[in-house]
């Protein structure tokens, strides 16, 4: 179901960010040692937020996680990856960034600093998102069993991968033009269905065929702010999935009258898992 209706604002720091802000009395790094210790990494230091953990297969990982305040960067991630092959004296061959939330662009923008370094970007890097439902454990949580207790419970997925058709831009009367804008690739680089039942793997090859051949069926609803202004996300259309029989695969394109001039327009993406990415694309005269 679309809708035209006045903007709503969609905030990039949601209450459970400033729940965790509020908790540790800004303190951040304790928060970011509690969200090492979720992942499996012990803390390197106090106040870096890195760690250090061994993945199932043998690599040493060098494990950061970003402040719920600011997004995650691709400049922050390239300096991060950069450091993580000398760090500690031996260097690290895989990077886990774990972040509350991600710039507009971030795969994009990650994508075209590693063309740039080249060679020298030795270092497999994973990009990965925090759960909004982590302070309802933490909250739980009084001791370090406590913590480690949750960590089986805590999952920390692979950021979605979103990328966007490039706007089209016709000439209307009285000065306007008529965009039309559609997501090109939605991609969930780990789909949170458990794969220990034959039940929960059939579902999991299932979906994964589906979403192979229409990756429309992942989406819950997405939005598009027209004129965004670099700082807040003002969702000025809107497309729904809908639940029970309502449901129905959202479209994928979407088109605007609006007024001729230079603009940034920024679409945000929600998959039916809870997953979130967005990203902006700039639109000339």
């Amino acid at each position: 179901m679309e809708q035209n209706t006045s903007p709503f604002l969609i905030e990039n720091i949601g209450n459970y960010q400033r729940e965790m802000i509020y908790l540790t009395g800004g303190r951040i790094w304790e928060m970011q040692q509690l969200i090492l210790k979720l992942y499996g990494a012990t803390p390197r230091d106090k106040t870096s937020g890195l760690g250090i953990r061994k993945s199932e297969d043998g690599i040493e990982e060098l494990v950061y996680v970003g402040y719920p305040d600011r997004p995650i960067t691709a400049k922050k991630t390239e300096e991060l990856a950069l450091q993580s092959q000398k760090l500690d004296g031996r260097g690290y061959k895989r990077l886990i960034i774990l972040g509350w939330d991600y710039e507009y662009n971030y795969h994009q923008a990650l994508e075209s600093r590693k063309s740039i370094l080249k060679d020298s970007l030795k270092v497999e890097i994973e990009s990965r998102d925090i759960p909004p439902d982590i302070y309802d454990y933490l909250k739980k949580a009084k001791t370090t069993e406590d913590i480690e207790a949750l960590a089986d419970k805590v999952h920390f997925h692979e950021r979605p991968y979103l990328r966007l058709c490039q706007p089209e831009i016709k000439p209307t009367s009285n000065g306007r033009v008529e965009v039309t804008i559609g997501i090109k690739r939605y991609v969930l680089m780990d789909i949170p269905i458990s794969h220990s039942s034959k039940e929960g793997q059939a579902n999991y090859e299932a979906l994964i065929k589906l979403s192979k051949d229409n990756f429309a069926v992942l989406i819950d609803y997405w939005a598009i702010d027209w004129d965004h202004d670099g700082f807040t996300f003002k969702s000025q259309w809107q497309a729904f999935r809908g639940n029970g029989k309502k449901a129905k695969t959202v479209p994928i394109m979407a088109t605007e009258k609006l007024e001729k001039k230079k603009r940034t327009i920024a679409v945000r993406v929600v998959d039916i898992f809870g997953n979130d990415a967005g990203v902006m694309v700039e639109v000339e005269r």
